[in-house]
């Protein structure tokens, strides 16, 4: 009888324990093998946390993601909390579509302070914040420093200064700026710098949520001054619009062009592939004002609405936004989390430590893309392309930009 009633206890145990266990369904696109690895090590420290929730993750290639997201989600088959690109385009129409649970509260609750406001605004549609942005990206120039002291340059602080600059490069043979636009979406970068600058926070602000005109004088100038004026100076690859966005990273990181405008998700490929010491500086804003550098999210992580595990989910997401893992975000992952870390002891390349340094203490703008409809985004993709053709005025893309925001 003993015996009996020991092993009714011990099934009565198991099975309380199997029903009190939660298991999450993560989506993410960490793939790459560090950052898979990096991931692995943040589950697992999680797990041992809280040994009542179970991850069952996944990890899914983002275009495959894409098409099946909203119809997984709104059927219940789909993820607890995923990682998903931030734009209105995206995470938005998920929020629209009320398949997102809303996170205001959890930010109140969690003490979730130490997130970038700005980032906490990236993902807030309709006055609600349904994510948690990660993977902070911003824009500017890496340079060849070997090369600049090679030819007795300095990193320009002034626009004048960065163009002679690009006049020096190309006196010396060497491709100034290493811009391929045959993808089409490394023109969406060039316009969201310049036009930053040159518009400052508050038209940024005007233009894309308060009905500012694309027709604005400014907006001209910023197309004039790369797409234009730095083409027909001979500061950019000779006919852009046939390279690619890889094979203009070939160029800059063996050492045949001076500077690569583009962003911090490039740092670990230009440390492990440059065959001279990387620098990096901001692109200087024409007008003689502080420079305005675009910033966005790689993408963020979100929570199901029809997720039966919401707590848990919000807990899982509370762990991995705790300043006190931020050192896998940072050495394993390679990934600027979204609020300021300390970097002194962490094991780091120096252009990553400059990216961490610069989001705490520099203003950033807006990287236009991602917070632009689709319609808008096609009318870059193939205007800009038209305008480094000569097949375009400013003024025209300008226009045919306001056309497709008119059109929404």
């Amino acid at each position: 009888m003993k015996k009996l009633f020991t092993l009714v206890v011990a099934a009565f145990i198991t099975l309380t324990v199997a029903q009190d266990t939660v298991t999450l369904r993560v989506w993410d696109t960490f793939s790459d093998a560090a950052q898979d690895e990096g991931m692995n090590a943040l589950i697992a420290a999680f797990e041992e946390a809280n040994p009542n929730i179970k991850i069952e993750r996944d990890v899914q290639a983002v275009d495959s993601m894409r098409p099946i997201i909203q119809t997984s989600l709104a059927s219940g088959t789909g993820p607890d909390v995923f990682y998903y690109d931030t734009g209105v385009g995206f995470a938005g129409v998920l929020a629209d579509a009320g398949l997102l649970l809303p996170l205001d509260d959890a930010y109140a609750t969690q003490g979730w302070e130490h997130i970038y406001p700005w980032t906490k605004e990236r993902t807030n549609f309709g006055g609600k914040v349904y994510g948690v942005g990660n993977a902070v990206e911003f824009l500017g120039a890496y340079y060849n420093m070997d090369m600049f002291e090679e030819l007795g340059l300095t990193v320009p602080t002034t626009y004048e200064e960065f163009l002679a600059v690009c006049e020096a490069l190309k006196a010396a043979g060497k491709v100034p700026v290493s811009f391929g636009d045959s993808d089409g979406w490394p023109a969406f970068h060039m316009f969201s710098i310049w036009t930053n600058n040159l518009a400052g926070k508050e038209k940024m602000d005007e233009l894309l949520f308060n009905n500012g005109s694309w027709e604005d004088p400014i907006v001209v100038e910023a197309i004039q001054k790369f797409f234009v004026d730095m083409n027909t100076a001979g500061y950019l690859i000779p006919t852009p619009t046939a390279v690619n966005y890889d094979d203009s990273v070939t160029l800059f990181t063996s050492g045949q062009a001076g500077i690569m405008i583009t962003g911090t998700w490039l740092i670990s490929t230009v440390v492990e592939q440059a065959t001279f010491e990387p620098g990096w500086f901001f692109v200087p804003n024409p007008n003689g004002s502080d420079p305005l550098p675009p910033a966005g999210l790689g993408s963020g992580y979100f929570v199901s609405a029809n997720s039966e595990h919401p707590e848990e989910s919000i807990a899982f997401l509370d762990f991995l936004f705790d300043p006190a893992n931020a050192n896998i975000w940072a050495e394993q992952m390679n990934i600027v989390p979204p609020y300021a870390v300390d970097m002194s002891s962490f094991e780091v390349p120096a252009l990553y430590s400059f990216a961490v340094e610069a989001l705490a203490t520099v203003p950033m703008g807006y990287n236009i893309d991602v917070i632009t409809p689709e319609a808008f985004n096609t009318a870059m993709l193939d205007g800009f392309q038209a305008v480094l053709l000569g097949d375009k005025t400013p003024e025209q893309q300008a226009a045919d930009l306001q056309a497709a925001i008119d059109a929404q």
